[in-house]
């Protein structure tokens, strides 16, 4: 369908990050086959700390958020674990403050921010 890169996966600090590239400036229902890999990293990242970096991403819609909504529910299913999303511009922030999203799924400035939150329970 659409011939675009598959966004970067990095491990930080045992975190896994996925950060869709400026390919992925929008996000509507016919850019969710190229984030597949969103969902099955949810399933099996270990640990399963994921952050979905959205730096790069100008618009969402609502067939992304209800992929972020089930990807948060994958996650936090398995033992310890945490998602977030990151790098939210105005619209997105807009987007996820409208549905209350803030209040269930964890919001971060940048990728690194999310990966000292994540990480600090190892320090301890």
């Amino acid at each position: 369908m659409h011939d675009i890169t598959p966004p970067e996966v990095l491990r930080q600090n045992s975190v896994t990050i996925i950060r869709p590239g400026e390919n992925y400036a929008s996000l509507y229902e016919k850019m969710l086959e190229n984030l597949t890999c969103i969902q099955q990293l949810s399933q099996f990242a270990t640990p399963p700390y994921i952050v979905v970096d959205l730096q790069h991403v100008k618009f969402i819609g609502s067939a992304f958020l209800g992929l972020m909504v089930t990807t948060y529910k994958t996650t936090t299913a398995r033992e310890s674990g945490r998602f977030a999303l990151c790098g939210l511009n105005t619209f997105c922030q807009t987007a996820i403050s409208i549905l209350k999203l803030e209040n269930v799924i964890e919001i971060f400035d940048t990728a690194d921010d999310a990966v000292r939150a994540f990480t600090a329970d190892f320090r301890r």
